[in-house]
C-alpha cells in the first residue's frame, strides 16, 4: 500500500473516531458536559501550543532538511535542545496554570466547570512533549509512525467513551476530560520512545548551543498560538453570554468539521518533510506539484462531507446528535463555507512554513486574529451561535486566499535554470 494512502488511511481512520466519541459522548451525557469538556481542552490545547513555542515545526522542518544533507548529528542535538526546552517550559507554565485554577478565578470567569479545568494541566504539561514527537517522526521520514502516534489518544479516547455508553454509566465533564488527557500520555510516553530508539542511530550530537530556538521558533509559535487562541476565544464567548449547553452544541459542530481539519492537518504533516526537501534542492516546481496533488486528495476525501454540512445541516445535526443540537445546525453551514475555501487551496500554510515565510504568514494571521476578535465580540452577543460561525470563518477565509496569493508571487512555479 502506499504509504500516503496509509497516512491518510489512519488520519480518516482517528477523525471517523473522534466524530463517533463526540456522537457518544453527546448522546450519553448532554450538551452541558460536552461544553465544559470542550472549554477545558481548548484551554490545554491553547496553553500547550504557547509551551511548545513553536518548536514543533522547527523541528520537522530541521530534521528533515538536515537528514538530507547527511548531517544526522546536527539533527540528533538540534532534538535533545529542542526537548529539553520544551520540557522545562511545559513544566512551569502547567504549574503556573494549576495554581491559578486551583487559586485564582479561572473557572468562574469562563463559567466553566472546575474539576474539568484542573484536569486541562495534565495536557498542558504532556501534549507539547506529544506534538515534538510526532514531529520529530515525520521529520526522521516515519510519517506513517508520527500520524499513528498523532490519531493514538483519539482511537483510545473513543473506546472509553464506547466502553463508558456500552455499560450505561453517567460521566461528569471533569472524568471525560481527565480521560482524554491520559490518552495523551500514552501516546507521548510510546511515541517518544520510538523517536529516542531512532535517533541513536544517528551518531554522536553535535553542539548547537550557538542556535537560539526561542528567536527561530517565535513566527511558528505566534502563527500556531494564534490560531488555537482563535477557537478559544470563540468557546470562551459563547460560554460568556450563553449557556453550557449552546457552548456544547457549537462544540460539535466544531467537531464535524474537524474531520475536514484533519483531512488538511494530514496532507500538511505528510508533504511537509517532502516540501523542506525541495526547497533545501532549490526544486520549486516539484514543491508546487506535491502541493497539488495533495489538493486534489483533500478535496475528494473532505468536499462531499462538507457539502453535506452546508446543504443539510439541520438533518445531519438531528440525526446524528439530537434534536438538543440542531440550534448549531445554521452554524455549522457557514462553518462548512469557510472550510470548503480552505481545502480548495491545499495545504499552502505547510508550504509557506517549509519554504521560510513564516513571518510572512504571521502578519495574516494577526490580521486575522482582530477579524474574529472584532466579530466575537459583536456578533456573539447578538446572534450567539450563528455569529461566532461567522466570526469562525471569516478570518479562515481572509487567510487562506492571501496565504495562496503571497505563496503564488514569491515562490515561483518553475524548475530551476
Amino acid at each position: 500500500m502506499s504509504p500516503a494512502l496509509l497516512a491518510y488511511g489512519i488520519s480518516g481512520a482517528a477523525a471517523l473516531a473522534s466524530f463517533g466519541a463526540t456522537l457518544l459522548l453527546a448522546r450519553t451525557a448532554g450538551a452541558a458536559i460536552v461544553g465544559n469538556y470542550a472549554l477545558a481542552v481548548s484551554t490545554a490545547n491553547m496553553l500547550a501550543t504557547l509551551a511548545v513555542l513553536g518548536l514543533d515545526r522547527v523541528l520537522l522542518r530541521e530534521i528533515a532538511g538536515d537528514l538530507q544533507e547527511g548531517l544526522t548529528g546536527l539533527a540528533r542535538g538540534k532534538l535533545a535542545a529542542i526537548v529539553r526546552l520544551v520540557g522545562l517550559v511545559s513544566l512551569a507554565l502547567a504549574a503556573a496554570y494549576l495554581l491559578a485554577t486551583l487559586f485564582g478565578p479561572v473557572a468562574k470567569t469562563l463559567g466553566a466547570d472546575q474539576a474539568s479545568m484542573l484536569a486541562a494541566a495534565i495536557g498542558v504539561l504532556v501534549w507539547p512533549l506529544l506534538r515534538l514527537a510526532f514531529s520529530g517522526l515525520r521529520g526522521a521520514g516515519r510519517a506513517i509512525s508520527g500520524q499513528f502516534f498523532e490519531a493514538l489518544p483519539t482511537f483510545l479516547f473513543t473506546l472509553a467513551v464506547f466502553l463508558f455508553w456500552w455499560t450505561g454509566q453517567a460521566v461528569t465533564s471533569g472524568q471525560i476530560t481527565t480521560i482524554f488527557l491520559l490518552t495523551q500520555v500514552a501516546a507521548t510516553a510510546v511515541g517518544g520512545l520510538l523517536l529516542w530508539r531512532i535517533a541513536r542511530s544517528w551518531g554522536a550530537r553535535a553542539d548547537v548551543r550557538h542556535l537560539n530556538f526561542l528567536v527561530i521558533g517565535l513566527p511558528l509559535l505566534a502563527l500556531s498560538f494564534l490560531q488555537i487562541f482563535s477557537e478559544w476565544v470563540l468557546l470562551a464567548r459563547i460560554s460568556a453570554t450563553s449557556t453550557a449547553a449552546e457552548v456544547g452544541a457549537f462544540r460539535v459542530a466544531y467537531q464535524v468539521m474537524t474531520i475536514a481539519m484533519v483531512v488538511g492537518a494530514t496532507a500538511a504533516s505528510y508533504v511537509s518533510p517532502k516540501i523542506a526537501a525541495d526547497f533545501r534542492a532549490g526544486r520549486l516546481d516539484l514543491m508546487w506539484q506535491r502541493h497539488r496533488r495533495a489538493t486534489v486528495l483533500m478535496l475528494c476525501l473532505a468536499g462531499p462531507f462538507l457539502l453535506l454540512s452546508l446543504l443539510v445541516p439541520e438533518a445531519l445535526m438531528r440525526v446524528a446528535f439530537g434534536p438538543e443540537f440542531v440550534i448549531a445546525a445554521t452554524a455549522l453551514s457557514i462553518m462548512a463555507i469557510g472550510q470548503i475555501v480552505s481545502i480548495a487551496t491545499g495545504p499552502i500554510g505547510a508550504l509557506m512554513i517549509m519554504a521560510g515565510l513564516e513571518k510572512e504568514q504571521l502578519f495574516v494571521t494577526v490580521a486575522g486574529l482582530l477579524l474574529l476578535l472584532v466579530l466575537s465580540f459583536t456578533l456573539v452577543p447578538r446572534f450567539g451561535l450563528t455569529g461566532a460561525a461567522i466570526a469562525y470563518s471569516a478570518p479562515i477565509i481572509l487567510r487562506t486566499l492571501v496565504f495562496h496569493v503571497m505563496a503564488r508571487r514569491m515562490l515561483p512555479d518553475r524548475p530551476p535554470g
